[in-house]
């Protein structure tokens, strides 16, 4: 019986190989992704990963695709993604996929930062082809410079009816001075490999789903208390954490009052010199009072 198989195992490996010859001998985008991502050619990668995006791709295809970009990420977390660099006038750019969990209700963002040292005019975030991702956005700017540099940060955030579809879009930053800059920017599925949820009234845990990226930075936890003034949520206090995890609020000197206590996952990596950041944000009132202190 086992000599019998052997034939049948030799045959269907030589068909194999047949079909796996003539794939190959194919010169169309979706090849030449595979052929990069064997070669390490990240930036060649994707750069043809972003012509298969551009074409109408089935379902099928885009579960393949994002099954590619994975793989190219396990390489070094996206830093070498593509080569091309941010301008002489942009230092920073970071977009923020955001889940926010309160009770009853879950909500979506996108949030594209910016910092520059010339006047940004506007920033916009769109899917291939053309498609504004909300039109419920926000353009604001922060005076304060980041990192201790004159350069000023700048916001855009779009709200969202649900989480943001993986897919090829494209970032354009504009600014007074009729200064342009653009990028396509290739987002995946949602890998959540850590997760924070609530477990009890005022403590939260962490579960761990999948093994991380060994070349991406450790997941950071954001834990925050924030103000409701005038009809903006103004953070009162707020530490990260980049390892050793709290799992409740620590002994702080603040004011008797209701806020909003907000715990972030935060988990990043790049493409190329831009961070893109998928953020697990739960959130609830939290009070403080004379009786009951933090813990």
């Amino acid at each position: 019986m086992k000599k019998a198989l052997l034939p049948v195992l030799m045959l269907s490996s030589l068909i194999n190989t047949a079909h796996a010859a003539d794939w190959f001998k194919n010169n169309d985008a979706l090849t030449q992704v595979h052929k990069h991502l064997l070669n390490n050619d990240l930036p060649q990668m994707f750069d043809s990963l972003v012509e298969v995006w551009q074409i109408n791709a089935s379902e099928y295809r885009e579960e393949h695709l994002n099954t590619l970009f994975a793989q190219a990420l396990n390489k070094d977390c996206g830093k070498t993604l593509t080569k091309k660099t941010l301008p002489d006038w942009i230092s920073s750019v970071v977009i923020k996929r955001m889940m926010i969990q309160s009770p009853g209700r879950d909500t979506f963002r996108v949030e594209i930062n910016v910092e520059s040292s010339n006047n940004i005019k506007n920033i916009t975030f769109e899917k291939w082809v053309d498609k504004v991702v909300s039109s419920d956005s926000e353009f604001s700017k922060d005076d304060q410079g980041g990192n201790g540099s004159s350069d000023h940060r700048y916001y855009k955030r779009y709200n969202l009816s649900t989480q943001l579809n993986p897919g090829l879009y494209r970032l354009s930053v504009k600014t007074d001075a009729r200064d342009s800059w653009s990028t396509w920017v290739i987002l995946g599925k949602v890998v959540t490999r850590q997760q924070v949820r609530w477990a009890s009234k005022d403590t939260w845990l962490i579960d761990k789903k999948e093994l991380l990226n060994p070349y991406c930075p450790l997941p950071k936890l954001d834990v925050g208390l924030f103000d409701y003034v005038d009809e903006k949520y103004d953070k009162v206090w707020g530490k990260s954490y980049e390892s050793d995890y709290p799992k409740s609020l620590a002994n702080e000197d603040l004011p008797n009052d209701r806020y909003v206590l907000a715990v972030s996952m935060v988990q990043s990596r790049w493409q190329g010199d831009i961070s893109v950041e998928q953020v697990q944000t739960i959130s609830k009132t939290y009070d403080i009072s004379s009786e009951e202190e933090l813990k």
